[in-house]
């Protein structure tokens, strides 16, 4: 795939979002340790997987161009979470991925820096969908993803057991933010 050079920084209309970097190793391990938070997402990590994680992600942007962001409120500055596009090589594509810290929940972030990331994903990106996975119990997140316009679709393996895998096409997602 062609560098697609997303931006280092951008905003939304109350987040700022910066490209994920070794600098927030304390926050990824704080996030990967939070039981709360790593209930929504298959359970919690230790330290030496956080620096993994991190070393992963700061090496897919120099590979790839694009990846995950760290979540700052633009008001006050306050870190929230990290959200971006990675490519998922066992299901091969591109996927939408975001999580946030407990006390930053229910205020519409997750939706919003959502449909931030789908427009630079179809903007920037060579592809005709994007895709997501979330757990099968985490309604929350399945909610954001539909309102995101996102569809549920079959998991290709047996390796999907207890997630749902969601999608929008180009053309989808060109329909619905011209409506």
């Amino acid at each position: 795939m062609s560098l697609a050079l997303f931006p280092s920084v951008f905003d939304t209309a109350r987040l700022h979002a910066r490209r994920m970097d070794e600098i927030h190793l304390p926050l990824i391990a704080a996030m990967h340790a939070d039981g709360r938070l790593m209930a929504t997402m298959g359970g919690t990590r230790g330290f030496t997987a956080s620096q993994l994680y991190l070393q992963r992600n700061v090496a897919h942007w120099r590979e790839h161009g694009f990846g995950m962001y760290v979540l700052s409120e633009r008001d006050g500055g306050a870190l929230v979470g990290r959200a971006g596009l990675k490519r998922a090589i066992a299901r091969d594509g591109i996927e939408l991925a975001y999580a946030f810290l407990p006390d930053s929940w229910g205020r519409g972030y997750a939706t919003e820096i959502a449909q931030a990331l789908l427009a630079l994903g179809f903007g920037r990106l060579p592809v005709d969908a994007l895709a997501a996975v979330a757990l099968d119990d985490n309604a929350a997140s399945c909610r954001v993803l539909e309102k995101c316009g996102m569809r549920h679709v079959a998991m290709p393996d047996a390796a999907g057991a207890g997630k749902r895998r969601y999608e929008i096409r180009r053309a989808e997602w060109r329909a619905m933010v011209s409506a």
